[in-house]
């Protein structure tokens, strides 16, 4: 049996495979430093993974005395063999007097393994943290008999004290001045030791992700919304709102919702600023779930009905009379109070961006300046270019500016004559340009009355010329970005309509701080990367940012394996793939996006589009 050699109370930050902290470690935080304090001891942040500078700066700025760092290629992936082991030999050489460790899959898995090699007890799936003032031990709250019951535990002869704590019941604490001492610990696993490895990762085509844990809005329906059809207005209020959709037990027991959307003890624990609980009994399984919310507003037909004994603000009434109502008034309101910089940046929308279904951006690759059929090439760019003019779909034509490989389509439009009608025409627009060519590019796009761009930071050889900052009146940075053409093409040409780039597979931290300086520059609209079903960072784009139009690329490529360098994994060549029922996937998942069909092949798969959209 393990003695306890210090009064520390240890916080594991789990990590995600980027080296990210996940959401509950960084919560833990803050329950963490009361116990602490109460124990007597440091607040000790236990990070294990590869990559993790993002994860132990976030555990430093929410409150950690101390970081144990155990950062290799070996902890990448989570495996149980090397993650047990990891933590179990800390936790004997440190001998913390007690552990918390957020109640995720991962986490449920190791925590009972490494109490098992201690020889101490874990109180599961706990939903409530406290301090004994006479004895000094942990109070460990959890649900029990279903939900019915709370019960409250402690471990007074075994050490360390070790619980699993569920997501979303403890908020993050406001970041502050970090000033952890970082210890680094040099654990390397045999491989021999680790007997299971990661061999692919499938992402599940059309399966819900949703984040219910770090919504700051959720809009819930219960039993009262008397079937599937039922959550139309719950979604439609969430959209509005700019939240998540959550759901009783018993609608997803009756197979109204799948399960990723239950709230409740044996759902998700949440937290959420304002939770809308719509034909919700109350039973106190759900209301155990939604305790930590800081507004509820309750809407039901039963005056009597339990929920409204602890809601904030309570309606009775028809949720089918008063959820639409309620939309169109927040709709409304929020058209008002747009700020004038916001409604200008509305009228630089793309025409699109009003019905985006109603239209297909088709990729276009223009011909190759060093083309050995170079006539061929252009009659077929013509043909194609034309017929998706006539039958009404986008034509965005990439930018290849790297050695000059290829055409710019302004320079095909004006050596052939095209008509492009301006709302039909996409041009990409990267970096890697002469300033005079970038010029001439969009002095002949406005005189052909182009006027739609997809800026990108181009990522290519140091061979290549690059855009200097001070050619486009940037003097903040060393490097330009995006950020940069997109400033510089707003102050000189107001007119264009300009778009901005989300790679879903960079970190989100990264990618969601780059797309925020993007908008602030003056983009208004998005165009993800390829994806091959439901897709989380892309499910936080679109509820974070509810009023933006984004376009989701669909791979129509059977060769999936390309897309390798993107997702930042190996793809077999023979992976099976069908792009029509991807495509069909995608469109189920984000029914209010445009769609932007990369590699469509014209001869076999563009007649089968057109046939679609002419019905």
């Amino acid at each position: 049996m393990m003695e306890a050699k210090t009064k520390d109370l240890w916080v594991f930050v789990e990590t995600d495979r980027t080296g990210a902290a996940r959401n509950v470690g960084i919560e833990l935080l803050s329950p963490g430093r009361e116990l602490a304090d109460k124990q007597g001891g440091k607040l000790t942040a236990v990070v294990v993974g590869y990559h993790t500078e993002a994860a132990v700066q976030e555990a430093g700025e929410h409150g950690a005395d101390q970081i144990l760092v155990v950062d290799s290629p070996e902890y990448k992936e989570y495996s149980t063999d090397a993650y047990v082991e990891v933590l179990t030999q800390l936790i004997e050489k440190y001998g913390p007097l007690s552990v918390l460790i957020g109640a995720t899959p991962n986490g449920r898995d190791m925590g009972p393994r490494v109490s098992c090699r201690l020889r101490t007890g874990l109180t599961a799936d706990c939903t409530g943290l406290d301090i004994d003032s006479e004895t000094n031990l942990v109070i460990w709250t959890r649900p029990t008999f279903g939900g019915n019951l709370m019960a409250q535990i402690q471990c007074p002869e075994h050490r360390p004290q070790m619980g699993t704590v569920r997501p979303g019941v403890f908020k993050k604490s406001e970041p502050q001045e970090n000033h952890a001492e970082i210890i680094r610990e040099e654990i390397r696993i045999a491989p021999e030791k680790i007997r299971t490895r990661v061999l692919e990762v499938i992402r599940e085509l059309g399966g819900e992700n949703v984040d219910l844990e770090s919504a700051q809005i959720i809009v819930a329906g219960g039993r009262g919304v008397g079937g599937p059809q039922g959550f139309a207005p719950i979604r439609e209020l969430a959209e509005a709102l700019g939240g998540a959709v959550g759901a009783s037990r018993a609608c997803v027991d009756s197979g109204w919702i799948s399960h990723a959307h239950q709230v409740g003890q044996t759902g998700k624990t949440v937290g959420p600023k304002l939770y809308i609980a719509c034909g919700i009994s109350g039973a106190i399984q759900h209301t155990a779930g939604i305790a930590g919310s800081e507004k509820i507003i309750a809407i039901n037909s039963d005056p009597n009905a339990p929920i409204f004994d602890m809601a904030d603000y309570c309606v009775v009434g028809d949720l089918f009379e008063i959820l639409p109502a309620l939309t169109k008034e927040i709709r409304s309101r929020k058209a008002e109070n747009k700020a004038p910089e916001e409604q200008a940046s509305a009228s630089q929308k793309p025409v699109w961006a009003e019905n985006p279904l109603g239209v297909c951006h088709i990729e276009m690759i223009p011909p190759k300046h060093a083309s050995v059929k170079l006539e061929e090439d252009l009659a077929l760019f013509r043909e194609k270019f034309e017929r998706y003019m006539e039958a009404g779909f986008i034509a965005s034509v990439t930018d290849n500016a790297m050695a000059n490989l290829a055409f710019q389509l302004t320079e095909v439009v004006e050596a052939m004559g095209l008509k492009p009608r301006p709302d039909q025409v996409l041009i990409h627009l990267n970096t890697f340009h002469q300033k005079e060519e970038l010029d001439r590019i969009l002095e002949t796009a406005r005189s052909q009355g182009i006027r739609n761009f997809l800026t990108i930071t181009g990522d290519g050889s140091d061979k290549m010329h690059k855009l200097l900052p001070e050619e486009l009146e940037a003097e903040d940075v060393a490097v330009t970005t995006s950020v940069e053409l997109i400033r510089y093409i707003r102050r000189h040409y107001p007119e264009f309509i300009l778009g901005a780039a989300f790679n879903p597979y960079e970190p989100p931290e990264h990618e969601f701080a780059k797309l925020k300086r993007k908008l602030e520059a003056g983009a208004s609209y998005v165009i993800t990367q390829p994806i091959i079903g439901r897709n989380e960072q892309i499910d936080r784009l679109v509820r974070e940012y509810p009023d933006l139009p984004v376009v989701v690329e669909i791979w129509m490529s059977k060769k999936l394996y390309l897309l390798s360098d993107i997702f930042g994994e190996p793809i077999p060549e023979d992976a099976p793939y069908d792009p029509f029922e991807t495509r069909k996937e995608v469109l189920a998942a984000y029914p209010g996006y445009g769609n932007y069909l990369a590699l469509l092949g014209y001869k076999t798969q563009y007649p089968q589009i057109e046939q679609e959209f002419s019905k």
